[in-house]
């Protein structure tokens, strides 16, 4: 079972790599296995889906993964390289937005060093795997 957030998809291999991912860390795994329930189970409003998408893309660049490399995918390999240097950084920050939007997040990326073509090619490919 899939779950479209656009062009890319969220699979429940997704969310079960999380998990294992998180597992292997020793850090607590309820909240993913909830959210992967609650996105299949297709009772939730669009607002509570993309809310729990963003929440499993904090975990993904936290911990790795399938649903990083999605969107480490769309990025050139130097992107790549400042996501994964940068991945940990980042998921704070997104960790305290209420609203994900391209511009603050862009903003955010330029602080830590990154210049703003890549900050922006960074910033679309994350949002537009929660959207």
């Amino acid at each position: 079972m899939m779950i479209s957030t656009g062009e890319t998809l969220i699979t429940t291999s997704d969310i079960d790599d999380l998990v294992g991912r998180v597992r292997l860390s020793a850090g607590d795994t309820r909240e993913l296995e909830a959210a992967k329930e609650a996105l299949f189970a297709g009772r939730l409003t669009p607002a509570e889906a993309q809310r729990i998408r963003q929440r499993l893309m904090v975990t993904a660049l936290r911990h790795g993964g399938g649903l990083l490399a999605k969107v480490l995918g769309r990025l050139t390999p130097r992107e790549t390289a400042m996501v994964r240097r940068y991945a940990h950084r980042l998921a704070n920050y997104l960790d305290t937005l209420d609203i994900w939007a391209a511009q603050p997040v862009m903003l955010t990326l330029m602080r830590f060093g990154i210049p703003y073509d890549e900050a922006e090619s960074i910033a679309v490919a994350i949002l537009f795997q929660v959207w």
